[in-house]
């Protein structure tokens, strides 16, 4: 840790905090939680947890780029509202409680990503064993694979697509949790101390596994429980989830993160991806 800017590891915190702050949200729903000073409760809850795990597989700064994840999760999230024709009606009609929601959602993520971060900061150097990577792999998978949903749904309800067919809503989330799944190995495989190719592998089995069962509860709770075709359906994107995670890892290894494991000079750390 402390060793220099790490971009890997504010990617690595962009999907971690993500993740977390929508687990959060899908959990504090789940339990009836409701009020405004509780859904913020539940976003710095959650992006605590995102910013721990961040720090703890960064070897950058440590606190700064899980802010950075945090900033960067609630960009993504006004923007996409903003790409709505919901997102400008809501700005045009309720501006000032608009800036007020999304400034206490951006200060709860961002508190609590730094809190985590500072918590794990105190707990000293990261092993380097590749066991843990299994967990944060996992975790870079769940929220990317969350965030991709949360974009590609976006983009067909900005399309004029909210009728889509089912085909066309499937291969816009396919392609998306490809994309997620490939970045968030790459993130893994550059920030890592030692190659952790099989703990990626598993780890992304695990995100897609953790993603697919959110989604078959969601579905179940509404009423639509997926039969065995979709179940089966299911089941080979989480094995192809993982086989793109752990080629997103091996090139990231590869070009970056192998290039540090041995301990790189200090000195050209800041100016390097790493």
């Amino acid at each position: 840790m402390g060793q220099g800017f790490s971009l890997a590891s504010v990617i690595l915190s962009y999907f971690l905090v993500g993740g977390g702050m929508f687990s959060a949200t899908l959990l504090a729903y789940q339990l009836h939680i409701s009020g405004e000073i509780a859904l913020y409760a539940a976003l710095a809850a959650g992006a605590l947890v995102g910013g721990f795990v961040a720090a703890r597989a960064s070897r950058g700064e440590t606190i700064l780029e899980p802010a950075l994840g945090a900033i960067a999760v609630i960009a993504t999230i006004v923007g996409l509202a903003a790409a709505t024709s919901m997102g400008e009606q809501l700005w045009a009609s309720a501006h000032d409680q608009t800036l007020k929601f999304i400034g206490g959602v951006g200060v709860s993520s961002v508190v609590g990503a730094v809190v985590g971060a500072y918590i794990a900061e105190k707990l000293g150097e990261a092993t380097r064993s590749s066991v843990p990577w299994l967990i944060y792999t996992a975790m870079s998978v769940f929220g990317a694979c969350l965030l991709a949903t949360l974009v590609a749904s976006t983009f067909m309800i900005a399309q004029h697509k909210a009728e889509a067919s089912e085909t066309e809503s499937g291969v816009v989330g396919v392609v998306g949790i490809a994309i997620g799944c490939l970045i968030a190995g790459f993130a893994v495989g550059a920030s890592a101390r030692t190659r952790p190719l099989f703990a990626s592998f598993l780890g992304g089995g695990l995100g897609i596994a953790g993603y697919v069962a959110l989604i078959i509860k969601l579905g179940t709770a509404l009423g639509s429980g997926p039969d065995s075709e979709v179940i089966a359906g299911l089941a080979i994107l989480a094995a192809a989830g993982a086989v793109v995670t752990l080629i997103g890892t091996a090139l990231g290894w590869s070009m970056f993160g192998r290039k540090y494991a041995a301990g790189p000079d200090p000195a050209h750390l800041g100016r390097q991806f790493q």
